[in-house]
């Protein structure tokens, strides 16, 4: 049975997403039964927490340990190791606080620029940074009275979080073994670049609306989803690709005609749905040609980074020829293909489009950044948790060598290793 044929099913809540299954078969009266299943749902929201809290602390206590025994370059801001509470926080935030952190920095305090004065060149703005994550920051920030970096983890925080939520109740859709969806839950918590969720980055922001945009298009809920996906797109470019799983989660439901069949409310909203995902990108670009006079700056400006447009496959090639990081990441786009071949052998067709296009769009400018963008992409997840299903060797090995990678990435991270951007 499709799992989005029977997502309205009471087993498909939060509850039992952690915990096994119960045999069945006994009847309670349902007043019980529905405090039995309230007294669920929260056991399963404070275990998801406490993995989430848990993984998080490690983290960063792990990156926070490795600048303070083997300091390098990174200049703490206190000067004194474990002074205070306060200190510590302070220096942790800062740490992680690296590359693209800076430039949403700048458009949450001043705003998007009217012309081009970064980088050793000049020639770098911050245009190619879509403005939902900042403008949250800043407005947060605005209400609490405070400054825009506690505002930024607290989004990152209260998102990954949420999106842990989401994930499992994605999962249980799904109807995976309680293994398979605790090493999900797991896999989520130590993805190997946990860094991306854990730092003043867009990941966890565009992570949640994802998982709940494939929740409500599963669910048919259209609408909803689409509402989602115009986050998705307000917080990063990639998220306008949403419009080919809607239309293939549509068909799946539906059949190829009902997309034709005009005197069809769903249909209606169907459509309305489709061309209301990209209108954040359009409003964007409209804003950006009255400020700038280029509608299409936020690609043109990645010429600063030395990104330009062309095959993706010969910038992995480029990759491969330089070394060096874009060697790793050329290889990453390469090993990108057999967790999409995956979803397609497991007919997730909708999840394998979006991640196809996932890889394939960010790499047409360069291959710089590839594993944000994959760990970034919910679909990555769901291949790697759907293989470990019925392979325990695996799902050991996968969440061994994550758990592992996590923690030397995030040192690497507050470190300012290139490789990590």
């Amino acid at each position: 049975m499709n799992a989005a044929n029977s997502s309205d099913n009471s087993e498909h809540s939060l509850a039992g997403a952690l915990t096994p299954e119960s045999s069945g078969g006994i009847s309670v009266p349902s007043a019980l039964a529905g405090k039995s299943r309230t007294g669920s749902v929260l056991k399963g929201a404070g275990q998801a927490f406490l993995l989430f809290l848990a993984s998080r602390l490690a983290l960063y206590l792990l990156a926070y340990l490795s600048v303070v025994i083997y300091p390098g370059e990174v200049q703490m801001v206190s000067g004194r190791p474990f002074e205070s509470p306060g200190a510590v926080t302070a220096d942790v935030m800062n740490m992680f606080c690296q590359f693209d952190c800076k430039w949403f920095m700048s458009i949450a305090i001043s705003g998007y620029e009217t012309y081009p004065s970064h980088l050793t060149t000049g020639h770098a703005a911050n245009w190619a940074f879509l403005p939902l994550y900042p403008l949250l920051g800043r407005y947060l920030a605005d209400l609490s009275g405070g400054n825009i970096l506690p505002a930024f983890y607290l989004i990152s925080g209260v998102c990954s979080y949420l999106g842990l939520l989401l994930w499992i109740y994605l999962l249980k859709m799904f109807r995976l073994s309680y293994e398979t969806r605790l090493a999900g839950a797991f896999f989520y918590c130590f993805l190997p670049y946990s860094v991306y969720f854990i730092a003043p980055y867009t990941e966890s922001l565009f992570m949640m609306f994802t998982i709940a945009a494939f929740i409500l298009a599963m669910k048919e809920r259209y609408l909803c989803a689409a509402l989602c996906a115009m986050a998705m797109v307000a917080t990063k470019n990639i998220g306008v690709m949403f419009v080919f799983p809607l239309a293939i989660l549509f068909w799946q439901h539906n059949g190829f005609r009902a997309f034709f069949n005009f005197r069809s409310l769903k249909t209606a909203v169907f459509w309305l749905s489709f061309m209301l995902v990209p209108l954040p990108m359009f409003v964007f670009q409209n804003w950006l040609w009255y400020s700038t006079g280029d509608a299409l700056a936020f690609k043109n400006i990645q010429l600063a980074w030395g990104r330009m447009m062309g095959n993706p496959f010969m910038h992995m090639l480029e990759g491969f020829g330089t070394g060096g990081y874009k060697a790793y990441f050329a290889a990453f786009f390469a090993g990108c293909f057999l967790p999409i071949a995956y979803l397609f052998f497991r007919k997730r067709y909708a999840e394998g489009v979006f991640l196809l296009l996932g890889a394939l769009v960010p790499v047409s400018t360069g291959v710089n950044a590839i594993p944000r963008y994959m760990f970034g992409m919910m679909p990555m997840l769901l291949a790697f948790t759907l293989m470990t299903e019925g392979r325990p060797w695996f799902r050991d090995l996968l969440l061994t060598l994550s758990g592992m990678l996590a923690v030397f990435i995030s040192i690497a991270w507050v470190h300012g290793e290139f490789f990590t951007v």
